[in-house]
Formats: structure tokens, C-alpha cells, sequence
């Protein structure tokens, strides 16, 4: 079956709601009503708050999709069935990593995070893979909908483990890519196209040389003797044909035509559950377990708050009046009973923050601030692998 790509161009944006709130002042007034009157909000982020921090989204002005045309991001059932499509991925994936193992915070995740300890938002899902909510607020709870660049896991016995070691393993198995890697870092203006999931496509290369090692832990299991086939150097021998065998390692992000885990999508419905509103930030939607969250929400008679740049999925639908226009409750409200406006979610937030800590610094359920809100990325694989392994 052929998977189709959703909304590889960019959707048309929306009228700001309430339709006052189309200058920055005017937005952030309108979100800090949003959440002044809700009693648990719910944040659901996208790959638009990351753009700030230095990596690509998708369907923005300078998205993966908006410049090259021609991407394509890797399907699952490929990189489980073709060991070419593996080579391909671990070779992109090996130079982007370094990118994404240094990027850090901007102010919007800084936000979100002083949001949550101030007690006006309850509860944090991110399409994103990044670790950046995390590293800002380690102790934050955080539902990571499509999983994380900084662990892999093994599709045969389930084992996780940080990145940063099969990095390392993939550097000593392709030292010609490793010499390349350090001539990419020191020559920035390569021909190079980086991807929002942590890959880097360069023209003209070829991937089939790229080499990858196989599970260790399956690897020494004697259930797989000799299916799982490695060179003298330990990396995985070319696999002629299509199958999938044992011992074959993904990065835990959830792959374009992958299901969502269940356990993970049942913590996302207990949040929305568990809320009055939901907001929105920096989300086209346009992945449908990031929209289904919302239209739940919404079924739910529950109020909608998004900050984003350029428009929405099938956001007509949260907001329509039953006859195809914007409620006037939306249209002519002050925001209180639901948002949309696009504007930098960091420049929003920020004073958004500023009214609240001034108005409502005393509400009863606001959290103490917390000491240290720094994590280095290994603490924060860590943690992930032991909340995994608890589970």
C-alpha cells in the first residue's frame, strides 16, 4: 500500500481569533486570557518552536518541504525489510547527529517550562525529537508522541540504549564517513540539505558503503546463531533481497507509516482527558496523531488555543459555527474562549509570561520554581531508558 506524505506544501493561513489579535500585543493579551481562565491547559508543541534553536521544521518558509521539493523522509516498513534503506538512513543520520547533539533551548521551550512551574499549564506532549523540552526542564513531565533521536532501540528483543555509543560504533566502522563528517564541519558552506529528524542529505553521494553493527544483546543470543551475519570488523553483512532479520536497530522516533506505541498513545489521550483546554505551539498539525489530540479536545467541548506561523490542518473545523464561519464567541471573544494567532510562540509566550507572573503569581496550584533547570543530553537519555525499562 502506498503511504501518501500529508501536506507537503503549506496550508493557508488562518484570521487571527479573536480577530483583535493581530499585532503582538494584542496576541499575547488573547493567550494570557486563554490560560487566566482555564483550569489545566495542555501544551501540545511542534517543529516550529525548534527553528529558533538552530534545526529545520517542515512546512514553514525555510522547511524541509518548502526547499527541497524532492525530500522524502524514510518509511518503516523500508528500513525494517531492506537493508539498503538502512544503509541510507544510518549514513544521513550519522552526519546529522553532531547537529542535533549541540543545539540547545530557545526561549519558547524556556516558556513552556516556566508555564508549567508557575501552574498554568498541566501537562506537555511534543511531536518533536529533539530532547529540547527536556533539557530545559528535566523534571517536566513530557509526552514525547514520536520518540527521541537520543536512544535506539532493537526491533528483535526490544532492548534501549543511549545513542551516543552506537554513534561511536558507527564511526569506527566508516572512518572514511567520519573523515567526512569533520571536512562537513569545517566547510559550512557544503552542499549540504538538513532534515527537521536529525539527517543531512548530501547530492551525489552514494549510501550502499555505509555500514552499521547489528544489536549486542541479540547478537550474542544463540536463538539467532547464524542468522544474523557480521564481517570481521562486526558490522552487518550486505543482505541480498528484501526480509527482515533479527538484531536490526532504529532510532526510537517514530518512523513515517509507523504506529504510535500504545502505551504512549494512551498517555497522550489521558492528558487530553485530563485538561479544559489545549494550546498549540508552533504546529501545523499536519501529522494525524498530533491532530486527532486536538479534535478530541475539541469533541470533548473543550476550548483551543494555537500560536502558530502559517496555517493549520482542518482548523476550519475548531472553530466553525455550524454553518461554516467562525463562531462569534471565537471571532469577537478576547480569547478566553479560544485563540489563533501567528506569532512567534517564543515572542508570545515571553509576555504572556510577564501578565500572568503579575496578575496570578499566587495561584493555588502554582509549583515552586526548581533549582536547576539544566540537564545535559546523557542525563536525559538515561533518564529515558530507565523510565522505558520501568514501564
Amino acid at each position: 500500500m502506498l503511504l501518501r506524505i500529508p501536506y507537503t506544501t503549506p496550508l493557508p493561513s488562518f484570521p487571527a481569533i479573536p480577530q483583535t489579535a493581530t499585532t503582538l500585543p494584542t496576541a499575547i493579551t488573547a493567550v494570557a486570557n486563554f490560560l487566566l481562565n482555564a483550569r489545566s491547559t495542555l501544551v501540545l508543541s511542534g517543529a516550529g518552536i525548534s527553528v529558533a534553536s538552530g534545526l529545520p521544521d517542515y512546512r514553514g518558509p525555510q522547511g524541509t518541504y518548502t526547499l527541497n521539493k524532492e525530500y522524502r523522509p524514510i518509511f518503516y516498513g523500508d528500513f525494517v525489510h531492506k537493508d539498503a534503506m538502512r544503509r541510507r538512513y544510518w549514513a544521513r543520520s550519522f552526519l546529522g547527529w553532531k547537529g542535533v547533539e549541540k543545539v540547545r533551548p530557545n526561549k519558547t521551550h524556556v516558556a513552556v517550562g516556566r508555564l508549567w512551574e508557575g501552574g498554568w499549564v498541566g501537562g506537555i506532549i511534543t511531536q518533536n525529537v529533539d530532547s529540547l523540552h527536556s533539557m530545559s526542564h528535566p523534571h517536566m513531565p513530557i509526552t514525547n508522541l514520536h520518540g527521541l533521536l537520543s536512544t535506539v532501540l532493537c526491533l528483535t528483543c526490544r532492548t534501549q540504549s543511549q545513542r551516543s555509543p552506537f554513534q561511536q560504533e558507527l564511526h569506527r566502522l566508516n572512518p572514511t564517513w567520519s573523515e567526512f563528517l569533520e571536512k562537513m564541519q569545517s566547510t559550512p558552506d557544503l552542499p549540504i540539505k538538513r532534515g527537521p529528524d536529525g539527517d543531512i542529505e548530501v547530492p551525489g553521494v552514494k549510501y550502499e558503503g555505509f555500514r552499521y553493527p547489528p544489536c549486542p544483546t541479540c547478537l550474542k543470543n544463540s536463538t539467532f546463531h547464524g542468522m544474523i551475519r557480521v564481517d570481521g570488523d562486526g558490522a552487518m553483512e550486505r543482505i541480498e533481497g528484501d526480509g527482515n532479520v533479527p538484531g536490526v536497530v532504529k532510532p526510537t522516533l517514530v518512523f513515517f507509516g509507523e504506529n504510535l506505541r500504545d502505551e504512549i498513545k494512551r498517555e497522550a489521550e489521558k492528558k487530553v482527558d485530563a485538561a479544559d483546554s489545549i494550546l498549540v505551539l508552533g504546529s501545523s498539525l499536519a501529522t494525524y496523531s498530533a491532530w486527532r489530540l486536538v479534535k478530541r479536545a475539541k469533541d470533548q467541548g473543550k476550548k483551543v488555543g494555537i500560536v502558530n506561523m502559517g496555517g493549520v490542518r482542518g482548523e476550519d473545523g475548531f472553530w466553525d459555527d455550524g454553518e461554516g464561519k467562525v463562531a462569534a464567541r471565537y471571532r469577537l471573544g478576547d480569547g478566553t474562549e479560544g485563540v489563533r494567532v501567528e506569532f512567534d510562540a517564543g515572542d508570545v509566550l515571553e509576555g504572556v509570561l510577564e501578565i500572568l507572573e503579575r496578575i496570578d503569581g499566587k495561584r493555588t496550584n502554582r509549583r515552586v520554581p526548581l533549582e536547576s533547570q539544566e540537564a545535559s543530553r546523557q542525563d536525559i537519555e538515561l533518564g529515558g531508558i530507565e523510565i522505558a525499562a520501568a514501564r
